[in-house]
């Protein structure tokens, strides 16, 4: 018998996937070229080269081993971080004066704010970093600034370990290959990235990012079909793409629906479990810190998940409020070599519980989040307005710092911006966009505040606020 042919793996791809197999290949065309398939509309790869697969294997037993379950202060490898930085990163150098005591005054270092991300990127780079192998990443703006967030492909290949560990939390132990897609990850809105990949750290399983809105799938049988042929292990997205998966009655049958962007309401994690047989798994992260935490599988709030960060809640001072007092979520540390945190103020709050959980996890928990909860507006004509759509047709043609846009009881919308220095803002382009989306009738009154922000101590506004039952 002769031998198959070899796979051509063309060379564009070899970039974007330098450890891809001819078996991976094969997949990623399967998913490329499905007869169902979105009008893709983006390329991406995981950039993951041999010499990163060790260090993965290490953050993965780290993830494995546990977090230390005590209260208390930053612990020694958290401080040790922070004093590699110091002379490498400018805001940490003016934070943390020459012979800065880390262990006795941790309390009185200058938090960081979303404002320190989205103004001063570059003070935040180390000086001396390597930036060829340099992502950045658009954040959907739904906590008030929007930014760009630079990372690194080993920074999103160590959040594979972290969703095992969370996945075998719930009894979930996958085997991943080429011969499987391991994830879609769902959206729906106006208009997103969508394109299909392989991932080299879970053996060249197949993933795809699809959005179930009739610009990408106009033809909802086909989104059905690209489904139920490829029969994703799991699923990933954030509630409203999930509700709507469920309105277009996708047939599916994933061990797992990971939920993230906002917070995953008791209600729909109900309605999902109930219509896909599987866990409904909350996962709290954001683009600047990755990962933070995800649901007890208990119900019991939700369990610290990363080893190399130190979570605190903080009063309006910076100062932590005593065990079991609710405050502001702040994050120092991550697995981002280009973003560094320093008591980062995430804006959302909560409580910590230091107490043994009866799940089995004895990590620390966040308990009562308040974060982003999602909000949904209505047009003119009654039908829904994705907070997100608001957030990227405005930013995709006017730069600001940080937006507020509220809907009132009669319908009528006010959107307060803050301006970015030497950025003009167009009024009547403004009015235009917002009109677009919410119909020609919509009765919308628009303000540019200089100091939007500037009177809470996390820097932060309510981006979306809904006065409307929807």
């Amino acid at each position: 018998m002769m031998a198959p042919a070899s796979v051509f793996i063309p060379p564009e791809r070899r970039v974007r996937n330098p450890l891809i197999t001819e078996a991976g290949y094969l997949m990623f065309d399967r998913i490329r070229q499905h007869p169902a398939a979105p009008r893709w509309n983006y390329v991406v790869g995981d950039r993951i080269e041999a010499e990163d697969l060790p260090l993965i294997q290490v953050y993965r037993e780290a993830v494995f081993a546990g977090r230390p379950p005590g209260a208390g202060g930053p612990p020694p490898q958290i401080t040790a971080w922070v004093r590699g930085l110091r002379d490498r990163v400018r805001i940490f150098q003016e934070r943390l004066p020459e012979g800065y005591n880390l262990e006795r005054d941790w309390a009185y270092i200058e938090t960081m704010r979303r404002e320190d991300v989205a103004v001063r990127t570059g003070d935040l780079v180390p000086m001396d970093a390597d930036l060829s192998r340099l992502i950045v990443y658009d954040t959907s703006g739904t906590t008030g600034h929007a930014i760009a967030v630079p990372s690194h492909p080993l920074a999103q290949a160590r959040t594979h370990p972290l969703l095992e560990y969370v996945l075998g939390r719930y009894g979930l132990e996958p085997v991943f290959g080429p011969e499987m897609v391991a994830c879609i990850c769902v959206s729906a809105r106006s208009k997103t990235v969508i394109f299909p990949n392989v991932f080299s750290v879970w053996n060249q399983a197949g993933f795809a990012k699809v959005n179930l809105h009739p610009q990408d799938w106009a033809d909802v049988e086909k989104a059905r079909r690209f489904f139920q042929d490829l029969a994703p292990w799991f699923l990933t997205g954030d509630p409203v793409g999930f509700a709507e998966m469920m309105k277009w009655d996708i047939p599916v049958r994933p061990a797992a629906l990971v939920s993230t962007a906002v917070t995953l309401s008791p209600g729909l994690k109900s309605r999902l479990e109930e219509r896909y047989g599987c866990p409904a798994i909350d996962w709290y992260s954001s683009t600047e810190t990755g990962p933070v935490a995800y649901a007890c599988p208990r119900g019991l709030g939700l369990h610290l998940l990363p080893p190399d960060i130190y979570v605190e809640v903080l009063d309006e001072e910076g100062f932590p409020v005593p065990e079991g007092e609710r405050g502001e979520i702040a994050v120092t540390g991550g697995r981002n070599p280009y973003l560094p945190l320093l008591r980062y103020r995430t804006g959302d709050w909560g409580r910590l519980d230091f107490s043994p959980c009866p799940c089995g996890d004895q990590s620390p928990r966040l308990l009562d989040l308040d974060g982003r909860s999602p909000v949904f507006f209505r047009a003119v004509d009654g039908s829904v307005v994705n907070p997100v759509d608001i957030g990227r047709l405005l930013r995709g043609e006017f730069v600001f710092v940080q937006h507020e846009f509220i809907q009132r009881a009669d319908g009528s919308c006010e959107l307060n911006l803050r301006p970015a220095a030497g950025c003009p803002l167009s009024e009547k382009r403004i009015l235009e966009i917002l009109r677009g989306l919410f119909g020609p009738d919509l009765e919308i009154r628009v303000n540019l505040d200089e100091t939007l922000g500037d009177r809470t101590a996390s820097g932060k506004v309510v981006p979306y606020r809904s006065e409307l039952a929807v």
